[in-house]
């Protein structure tokens, strides 16, 4: 049962929690961010159930679930929503819509473009050429050939890990340099899945 630590922040002991929500009903993002669980870290990881498969969606059963838990995102606890941007021009009204409830309930829109596949394809390599969702996994399966949604690949990645943040940073970069609106369909390849394992794999 969750502890209610607003009425004990003078002498709290339960961790903070970091919770994460994706889209759809596949198991792919929750098998991955599981992987940073343990009794060493100084946070949870609760995960938002449920199959809401459009952003606006997401972050209203998001900001549901953070009112259940009593969550405190103005001080240590984090919410990220995670949904794919995909290659649908007509999903940039719906992004912004849930970009900005997102933002107006303290909750960290995360997007990738065109999906979460292509996080993991930069730990293995960097490319700037603009892809559609079926060529990211074509991409990734030429490395690492049993993929599938709901599979475990973090325990193949984790060793290149820093190699993937610094492609995605690299590639934010280029975005940016080009003058595109990150967070939308257009700007394509991105993703920010590294700003949540940037928090995970923190020391303190």
């Amino acid at each position: 049962m969750y502890q209610d630590r607003s009425r004990n922040n003078h002498n709290r002991k339960s961790k903070r929690v970091i919770l994460i929500a994706y889209e759809g009903d596949n198991k792919t993002e929750k098998n991955y961010f599981n992987n940073f669980s343990g009794r060493d870290k100084n946070f949870i990881i609760k995960v938002v159930p449920g199959n809401e498969t459009d952003p606006v969606s997401l972050v209203r059963q998001t900001i549901h679930k953070v009112n259940d838990l009593d969550l405190d995102l103005l001080e240590d606890d984090i919410a990220y929503c995670v949904f794919d941007a995909d290659i649908k021009l007509d999903k940039n009204k719906q992004i912004l819509e849930a970009i900005n409830l997102a933002k107006e309930n303290n909750i960290i829109p995360i997007v990738s473009t065109p999906c979460v596949e292509l996080w993991f394809l930069l730990h293995y390599e960097y490319s700037t050429a603009i892809v559609n969702n079926n060529e990211v996994i074509e991409r990734l399966k030429k490395y690492y050939p049993k993929y599938e949604k709901n599979c475990n690949i973090y325990p193949s990645i984790n060793d290149k890990l820093n190699k993937a943040i610094s492609n995605a940073k690299k590639l934010e970069k280029y975005q940016l340099e080009n003058e595109r609106q990150l967070q939308t369909v257009e700007t394509n390849p991105y993703t920010e899945m590294y700003k949540i394992v940037e928090e995970l794999i923190k020391k303190t």
